[in-house]
């Protein structure tokens, strides 16, 4: 037995329906950017300035994702002229290298000798090696501010490449200093990389940026 079609008028009440829901949780979300951004202005500014005077870094890390540990090395370097560069280096097996340099990131599979290339702007790596990082960034939302007596937790996504996830960075204050970064992907899965041995002053080649495979 067929269902009686719905009329037009119906369809069209419907689609209206869904378009003025989508607007209302839009327009909140845009709302809740902007209260963060107007709480949190003092703390904000000062950590983009944090940001922003960084031009080489160095550091040591552990990567915690459902409980198992690896270790590596993380290095980021930064224009304010053009887009930075970023290097992370996993030590244990199996050995995996990421490169950011420009447009490009760069999955390199050590053990296979196998490379892989996507769109930075596909991924929250964009965030930290855009020439100036700002909060109130025409493509940025931020989703939370967490703030206690001596850390500040800034999370947000890219309003245009939502599918790459909830990028978060800790600080801890007093003075201000990076701590950790996290990713939350669309299913809730939290990768925690905690940063130690931060280097500020030690230069960063230009080959540690590019990736030179084993084979011709």
């Amino acid at each position: 037995m067929h269902k009686r079609p719905a009329s037009k008028k119906v369809v069209k009440s419907y689609a209206s329906l869904v378009a003025c829901v989508a607007f209302i949780f839009c327009t909140s979300q845009s709302f809740a950017a902007e209260n963060f951004l107007e709480k949190y202005r003092s703390d904000l500014t000062q950590v983009e300035s944090y940001l922003n005077n960084i031009t080489n870094l160095s550091a040591k890390f552990i990567q915690e994702s459902d409980g198992h540990l690896v270790e590596g090395k993380f290095y980021l370097a930064r224009n304010p002229q053009a887009s930075g560069k970023m290097r992370i280096e996993y030590l244990t097996q199996p050995k995996v290298l990421i490169i950011v340099n420009g447009a490009i990131l760069s999955y390199f599979d050590v053990e296979l000798d196998e490379v892989s290339h996507l769109s930075t702007n596909t991924t929250p790596a964009s965030f930290l090696t855009r020439p100036n990082i700002s909060f109130s960034a025409k493509d940025v939302e931020i989703t939370d501010v967490k703030k206690t007596a001596d850390q500040i937790k800034i999370s947000v996504k890219k309003k245009n490449r939502k599918e790459a996830g909830e990028f978060s960075l800790v600080f801890k204050t007093n003075p201000l200093h990076f701590a950790k970064m996290e990713v939350k992907n669309d299913l809730d899965q939290i990768i925690s990389v905690s940063l130690s041995d931060i280097d500020f002053t030690s230069a960063l080649s230009d080959k540690l940026f590019f990736i030179k495979k084993t084979s011709n």
